[in-house]
């Protein structure tokens, strides 16, 4: 580890420890966050020329596992150089637009590298000469897994392609890469303000207002206007509780039409896909994508919603009539309607809202109640409690200004393992709050892998809501926690996967099924001893009355067959647009987008509006595997159910959940790391249809 200003080790008292005097040494993440753009530049100058000569020195060296193997999964090579992470991560947090462009560049210049490096034909021979020898034949399971990834990878890199065929191959991945990242730097740099009056706002809690006020205006008639931007703390509660319909019909036109050329980029983006798969001998980029996970074809996956959208789509015509109710009593409420005759219809922006007043009203959940219960800081105390108890780890937070950061919100915590405090098993940053030119949702950032005496280090980017002005604190909706241990579950999937490779870990492991530990890991937060620990009224102190988490978890299902059909949708709009015959205009892509949510999810489109603009999975890795997240689902609750369910922090669980499905990373076939999970047989779909309340127990 290079040092850092202020040295490398830190003497620090251990969180979550019995003893407040326990103290360890700790080291520091490799990083050091460039101040400049220059900075930047330098460092990815830096990753290029090593990884370049690095490749060069195993196309000229006698094929050995020392010269040939091992040099493609050690530093300097991707994801395991820290200087990768260090040059193009900041493109999503920094504070500094210039730093955010040069990181943006940086991110490009690696991906057109990575793809000429999978074309390097000098290398690939030297890789399928060492497979070829006793040396290669007598490999350990995980040696021969990174070679067989790197050969496939070969493959898929476009070396069976003529010269020409390859340089085509490279200008369209390079294309496509500039596509994605310009289209996530219109989702960063989105600028939008609404303006609205108080009483726009109705329904809204008055500390939500206040913060959002516009105090001093020169401009009278503007002073006093409430401003909202498009980022989740300020949509959702909108959305959610609003009961002037105007208001919320103007916050989903605004978000299904701004970020710039966005719909644009999408439609060059999967043309620029449908030609590289076409290159490639594959029939569409979906088949070109899915090759490589659990379904292996978009036949499968296509097949697999069908069977599940049959199920679900009885109860979407009662969940939306259910809604369409609620609408018609709340409107003549109101006033503003004066028919009760009349025909409603639920729009585009009345899900949310009439969804939660059903919530209230027939099964007793008030969400903003409920949030009273969720003070931020005591969620993420007590959630890191939790992993550490589960996993058998120990977290220990590196107090401010003794580490290198982008900036002063970030915290930084260092891993070890419980029973052996000298072994440590990586680091990680939490950047929770939203702010100007930050990645707009929640994500895990897997800044680097496991690298010989290296340990990963991860990062959770989201824009949970910050602390007030005023020094109220932050209050989490229950779905905000949801996702805060829902995203803090990819953390421990990044740190605790073993070995080394950056083609072995996280990165690696199937699309598929990489949602599957952290969705089940959601499941905790319905169980009412984990409810009781994470739960702390912000006033008084006291837990989530029983009351609340009965009302909860009897609604948890309600409306189920409506957000079924909006995931089956998602993911039909993704494998449509990546399929063999994709849409080829912009008037294309909005006409689909108009056909398919209508005709799956029930509902109009509104005119003009398209998600597509900010639907962010189909512009980076999630491309044509945004269905992993129901595939996923049927693992995770079979999961659950199984090892889980009576116990949720059974110990001998949690060891084997961390040994058996988080430590192979994706390595071997995860299909049979899940077998061994749960008890010799592979995983089923009646435990997700039980917990979705489509079978009954």
């Amino acid at each position: 580890h290079p040092s850092l200003p202020g040295g490398n080790f830190l003497q620090l008292s251990t969180l979550g420890s019995k003893s407040e005097t326990n103290m360890a040494q700790l080291e520091l993440p490799p990083f050091k966050w460039p101040k400049s753009p220059e900075e930047v530049k330098e460092g990815a100058d830096a990753v290029i020329a090593a990884a370049e000569k690095n490749l060069d020195n195993v196309a000229s060296a006698a094929v050995s596992f020392t010269s040939t193997l091992q040099p493609l999964m050690l530093q300097p090579n991707y994801k395991t150089n820290p200087l990768v992470c260090q040059s193009k991560f900041l493109q999503h947090c920094s504070t500094n637009a210039d730093i955010r462009k040069a990181a943006e560049d940086a991110g490009k210049r690696f991906a057109t590298f990575k793809a000429q490096s999978r074309a390097r034909e000098d290398v690939y021979i030297k890789v399928k000469e060492f497979s070829e020898t006793p040396e290669a034949g007598a490999l350990s399971e995980y040696h021969k897994h990174f070679l067989d990834t790197l050969l496939l990878d070969f493959k898929r890199g476009g070396l069976a392609l003529p010269p020409s065929g390859r340089a085509d191959l490279q200008t369209l991945l390079d294309a496509d890469s500039e596509c994605c990242s310009k289209y996530g730097s219109n989702l960063g740099s989105d600028a939008t303000r609404l303006r609205f009056k108080p009483s726009d706002l109705e329904g809204l809690p008055q500390d939500f207002i206040d913060e959002r006020t516009d105090k001093d205006n020169a401009d009278e008639a503007l002073r006093g206007d409430v401003v909202l931007t498009l980022k989740y703390p300020d949509i959702i509660p909108v959305m959610g509780q609003c009961h002037v319909a105007d208001t919320r019909e103007k916050v989903t036109r605004a978000r299904g039409m701004a970020y710039g050329n966005n719909l644009e980029l999408v439609s060059e983006g999967i043309g620029l896909r449908k030609q590289i798969a076409t290159l490639l001998g594959y029939p569409s980029w979906s088949h070109y994508a899915i090759e490589t996970r659990m379904a292996q074809t978009p036949e499968t996956v296509i097949d697999f919603l069908g069977k599940i959208r049959d199920l679900a789509k009885s109860g979407l015509q009662t969940d939306l009539q259910k809604l369409a109710v609620a609408k018609k009593a709340h409107l003549l409420e109101r006033g503003e309607l004066k028919n009760a005759d009349a025909t409603v219809e639920v729009d585009a922006w009345d899900g949310s809202f009439y969804h939660n007043r059903i919530l209230k009203s027939e099964y007793g959940v008030d969400t903003e109640e409920i949030r009273n219960y969720f003070p931020l800081d005591h969620v993420v105390q007590t959630t890191l409690a939790i992993y550490q108890e589960l996993l058998g780890l120990v977290f220990t937070e590196v107090p401010k200004g003794k580490f290198d950061s982008w900036h002063d919100e970030v915290r930084l915590f260092v891993v070890h393992n419980a029973d052996d405090a000298a072994a440590r098993v990586g680091h990680f940053y939490l950047d929770l709050h939203p702010r100007d030119g930050k990645y707009g949702h929640a994500a895990i950032f897997h800044l680097l892998k496991h690298s010989g005496s290296q340990t990963a280090v991860d990062c959770m980017l989201c824009n949970l809501p910050a602390r007030g002005a005023d020094g109220k604190c932050a209050l989490l909706r229950h779905d905000d926690v949801v996702t805060f241990f829902h995203e803090f579950g990819h953390i421990m999937h990044g740190l605790c996967s073993e070995g080394d490779g950056n083609s072995t870990h996280l990165a690696k492991c199937p699309r598929d099924f990489v949602e599957a530990p952290s969705q089940m890991l959601e499941n905790w937060c319905w169980q009412e001893s984990i409810l009781q620990r994470l739960s702390k009224h912000h006033l008084t102190g006291e837990k989530l009355p029983k009351r609340l988490i009965e009302s909860m978890v009897a609604a948890k299902n309600v409306h189920e067959s409506m957000s079924m059909m909006r995931q089956i949708y998602l993911a039909t709009l993704d494998l449509t647009i990546h399929g063999a015959d994709p849409p080829q205009t912009v008037d294309a892509l909005q006409a689909l987008v108009d056909r398919l949510r209508l005709e799956i999810s029930g509902v109009v489109n509104p005119t003009g509006c398209n998600m597509l603009r900010n639907f962010g999975h189909l512009m980076n890795q999630y491309s044509a595997a945004y269905y992993g997240y129901l595939w996923a689902e049927v693992i995770s609750a079979d999961m659950f159910e199984t090892r889980f369910a009576k116990d949720c922090m059974n110990p001998e669980a949690g060891r084997d959940y961390r040994k058996q499905v988080l430590a192979p990373g994706g390595t071997g076939k995860i299909m049979d790391h899940l077998t061994k999970f749960l008890g010799g047989r592979p995983p089923q779909q009646e435990a997700f249809l039980r917990s979705r309340g489509i079978l009954n127990n």
